[in-house]
């Protein structure tokens, strides 16, 4: 006996024909959403969701994937260490524009994070002072997109690499 396949629910077969037309209907979509879903395609579209307001919903975000930081001592380079940054939009129809602008926020996020190893902000691999490091990338992401775009930096350390030696 063969299973049943996503297709069956969208046409006039039989599995199909067991179902009003509103339950055929939710069921195709259940099953874009899995398929979708399986090809990463939704993340983006499941903050919209959050918001329109719908209970639990996570507001929509942007990753920047994760940035080597180098661990500075004496003036020499130690060891590396990985920053993830994820920033949250305030309004999901500004999402699109906010995603097309990541090579930018990249090279923001990184400018940002060398400053604060310059400034002392970063010491040793340890992000000693966050508020300043996400004041100084929201500076940056304000320059771009305007203000309340982005509501909420967040910064997560992920790895260490060992020493250079």
């Amino acid at each position: 006996m063969r299973s049943l396949q996503p297709a069956d629910f969208l046409s006039n077969s039989t599995p199909a024909r067991c179902f009003s037309g509103a339950a055929r209907a939710a069921l195709a979509r259940v099953a874009l959403v899995g398929v979708l879903s399986l090809a990463g395609v939704l993340t983006a579209a499941l903050p919209a969701s959050a918001a329109e307001g719908a209970p639990g919903a996570l507001p929509p975000s942007v990753r920047i994937k994760p940035l080597m930081v180098p661990v500075v001592n004496a003036g020499r380079i130690e060891k590396y260490t990985q920053v993830e940054v994820n920033l949250e939009i305030g309004d999901a129809l500004r999402l699109g524009e906010v995603q097309l602008s990541i090579p930018r926020l990249h090279d923001a996020v990184l400018t940002a994070i060398y400053k604060g190893i310059d400034e002392g902000w970063i010491v040793r691999g340890n992000i000693a002072n966050v508020p300043a490091l996400r004041r100084r990338i929201d500076e940056s992401v304000v320059a771009m997109f305007g203000k309340d775009v982005v509501t909420r930096i967040l910064i997560t350390p992920i790895a260490r690499q060992s020493s250079l030696q």
